[in-house]
């Protein structure tokens, strides 16, 4: 059933909120890097992880800038603040690995927040974490050197695929960083990258 996880993930929602979410809710695979929602389109559903794992990211001056990740349970505080406006997505979000998602129709989502209190805490506790996220991202292009963001970037990525071993091109590196290709090149030439990470062909390795 769509709902199941749900349960598992939120004990606390109503029997019959789970019920309006069997009826209507979308249960829909995407694969690695296909767009769930891009910039400027109209956000029409509510996604909520079901599996896998989804970047959150904008485009400023032809440069992307990533914002955070959304596992599994989890949703986009972004895609909440469109539920009482129309307009367009200042976003984009896409598939980090291959992922199974919910997708609540918007128009459900404005009924069952007023007629089912336990949805509210999933608002609370995604605008929390994810405020978190954004704050910490903050933090490291203010006070942080281009060097330990890419390592914590690299360590995050790691993370999320459960591997040491990434399949990742410095371009793709540079576009979640909002820096060139060039940039991320030499930084990986720099001595304490050598000590925490290894490139093998076309892959990195976190050591």
């Amino acid at each position: 059933m769509k709902s199941d996880f749900l349960n598992k993930c939120y004990p606390d929602f109503e029997i019959e909120l789970l019920k309006e979410i069997e009826e209507h809710a979308i249960l829909k695979k995407f694969e690695s890097g296909e767009y769930i929602v891009q910039q400027g389109q109209y956000i029409k559903f509510l996604p909520i992880i079901r599996s896998g794992c989804v970047k959150v990211f904008c485009n400023e001056e032809a440069k992307d800038f990533l914002l955070y990740f959304i596992e599994s349970g989890e949703s986009c505080i972004y895609s909440f603040a469109h539920l009482n406006n129309n307009e367009r997505a200042n976003f984009s979000a896409s598939a980090e690995l291959e992922s199974d998602l919910l997708l609540l129709p918007i128009a459900r989502v404005k009924i069952w927040m007023k007629k089912y209190p336990s949805l509210n805490n999933i608002v609370l506790n995604n605008y929390k974490k994810h405020y978190e996220d954004l704050l910490y991202t903050t933090k490291q292009i203010i006070s942080s050197n281009l060097e330990d963001r890419l390592l914590a970037y690299l360590r995050t990525k790691s993370k999320i695929a459960n591997s040491r071993l990434l399949n990742i091109s410095h371009k793709n590196i540079a576009d979640d960083l909002g820096t060139s290709r060039e940039v991320v090149s030499r930084l990986m030439k720099s001595k304490r990258l050598i000590q925490n990470i290894k490139q093998e062909g076309h892959r990195i390795k976190i050591l």
